[in-house]
């Protein structure tokens, strides 16, 4: 179990929902742990200890008891929070007897062990704040060689998807690179820095070209939303964060290697791939081309669902009908035209040829 994960509770609320605890600000703060997205903040002086037993705390947030967080023994913030709370750990001090540390040492041990949370444990934010989407290139490349390596990539497909890619503005940010894997998996997906892999099978399951300009705008959306790094930085270790925030590429390396088969395994959660979806067909709109183009990819995707097997742009294929209702909903507010299809139908033909 992630010892970093708290209990939180509110009357409003079916039970005790799990969340990420910081304390900053003189207060609790808390964070989903999927996304890391903000819940809620609780000043330290309305904080009470309700009880302390089998292996957890557990805390009243507010004066009337309708807030409450549980968090576990082993949480290493633990100690941090019943000491701004003013709870007296006698336990504690009679565990630690006669041994004293200088109250130096103390604030470094505590200001090391904040830093190494917010950025391996905490919000994910923080840690995209402080890597350079030039250093996020240079991770792409690493990520890119380990998990296309023993792939059947082929060559010549690839540079007509980059033709048809270059047709249409997908990113102001990153340099984008394509390439297409010789296999029947009908999939895609997008690594940090700019690498958008796509599955043959795929691309002979479309019909239409505005189908592949939706699925090029989806995953350029997870680059330039940095989805894909966020997740390699909520799931990898800490040395992998550590690392790459400190620019250890020797380290990186090493890291990367050893965890390609839980890179290719990362999957989307539900809202990023709805915001991708979403951010895709606003390229679409942007780019002159139908946006119905991610509907009827979705239509693609729903026909080729029992054959999926990889994650990456299936990660949530049960929902596919859901995204098509999104997607639906998005066309009847944003009708576009079909300025530029004709613009891309020879790179289209060119491509549909190479990957028969």
């Amino acid at each position: 179990m992630d010892s970093t994960i708290v209990q939180y509770f509110q009357k409003k609320s079916a039970g005790f929902l799990p969340a990420r605890m910081l304390l900053f600000n003189n207060a609790i703060q808390l964070y989903s742990p999927d996304e890391n997205s903000f819940i809620a903040a609780y000043p330290y002086n309305g904080i009470s200890l309700i009880a302390r037993e089998q292996g957890s705390a557990r805390f009243s947030l507010l004066p009337d008891r309708s807030a409450e967080l549980e968090v576990p023994e082993q949480h290493f913030l633990l100690t941090e929070l019943l000491k701004a709370t003013n709870v007296k750990l006698q336990k504690r001090k009679k565990r630690m007897g006669k041994l004293v540390l200088p109250a130096a040492l103390l604030a470094m041990a505590g200001l090391a062990a904040a830093l190494y949370y917010l950025l391996v444990a905490g919000v994910s934010s923080i840690g995209l704040q402080l890597i350079s989407p030039k250093k996020e290139a240079e991770l792409g490349k690493m990520i890119y060689s380990s998990m296309v390596s023993g792939m059947p990539v082929d060559t010549a497909a690839g540079v007509k998807l980059a033709a048809f890619a270059e047709k249409l503005k997908l990113s102001e940010n990153y340099t984008l690179h394509f390439t297409v894997v010789d296999e029947k998996e009908v999939n895609a997906f997008a690594i940090p820095g700019g690498h958008i892999v796509v599955y043959k099978g795929i691309l002979q399951q479309m019909q239409r070209p505005e189908e592949l300009a939706a699925l090029l705008g989806h995953e350029a959306s997870h680059v330039n939303e940095r989805h894909s790094l966020r997740n390699m930085l909520q799931e990898l270790t800490g040395t992998f964060v550590l690392s790459l925030v400190l620019g250890d590429m020797g380290a990186l390396g090493t890291t990367i290697a050893g965890n390609a088969n839980k890179l290719r395994s990362l999957s989307y959660s539900r809202g990023l791939e709805e915001e991708a979806d979403e951010k895709g067909m606003e390229r679409l709109l942007q780019n002159s081309v139908d946006p119905k183009g991610m509907i009827w990819l979705m239509d693609r995707l729903k026909e080729s669902e029992k054959e999926v097997s990889m994650p990456g742009f299936l990660s949530t294929h049960p929902l596919t009908e859901e995204r098509k209702a999104s997607a639906q909903k998005f066309v009847s507010k944003h009708p576009g035209g079909n300025n530029k299809t004709a613009a891309l139908e020879e790179s289209w033909t060119a491509l549909k040829e190479a990957t028969r």
